[in-house]
């Protein structure tokens, strides 16, 4: 019975091998190619309508950081604002006190 779990164990991990090898065998252009009408409409860099088409991508991957970053200040602000402030430290008027 244990040898059955072993051998499922090894044969996973030689196919999780032959699948990261042949992952890495693909040429890097071909896994940096967009979608088809990407690769085709935009390959001309100097055209205004591909320039706003790359803006609009990047407006639209900025979103949900901005969205995210947003919430997270305000939720570390609210836990920051409700916290119980911190008592004055007697140690240095006392020093104080005994100066003058």
């Amino acid at each position: 019975m244990m040898r059955m779990s072993s051998l499922g164990t090894v044969s996973r991990r030689i196919a999780t091998g032959v699948a990261a090898g042949a992952a890495l065998m693909i040429p890097a252009q071909a896994l940096a190619q967009g979608c088809a009408m990407c690769a085709t409409y935009l390959a001309d860099g100097h055209d205004p309508v591909a320039n706003a088409f790359k803006v609009s991508i990047l407006f639209l991957m900025a979103m949900p950081f901005t969205i995210v970053g947003t919430v997270g200040t305000w939720i570390f602000w609210m836990y920051r604002r409700n916290q119980p402030r911190r008592p004055a430290l007697r140690g240095l008027h006392a020093e104080q006190e005994g100066m003058s």
